[in-house]
C-alpha cells in the first residue's frame, strides 16, 4: 500500500473519531446544562427497582439481579 493511501485512510479515521468525540462532548454539555446531574444517582447509591428487556427480549428485573449478589449498573449512550 502506498504512503498516500495510508495517510488518507488515517486522516479519514481520525476525522471520524474527532466527529464522534465532538458529538459526545456536545451531548455531555447539553445534559449538564439541563441540570440532570443534580437528580442523578451518585456512586454507591441504591437504584430504584426497574425492569428492562435484555438483548433477547427477556424481562430482567433489577431486584432479581440484586438478590444474586452485588452488581454494577453501567449506562452507555451509543452513537445513534
Amino acid at each position: 500500500m502506498e504512503l498516500q493511501k495510508k495517510l488518507d485512510e488515517f486522516r479519514a479515521n481520525f476525522e471520524m473519531d474527532i466527529g464522534r468525540k465532538t458529538i459526545l462532548d456536545n451531548e455531555a454539555l447539553r445534559v449538564k446544562s439541563a441540570g440532570v446531574e443534580a437528580c442523578a444517582l451518585k456512586a454507591g447509591q441504591r437504584a430504584p427497582d426497574f425492569e428492562l428487556s435484555d438483548m433477547a427480549g427477556n424481562k430482567v428485573a433489577l431486584a432479581q439481579l440484586r438478590a444474586e449478589g452485588p452488581l454494577a449498573l453501567i449506562f452507555y449512550r451509543g452513537l445513534w
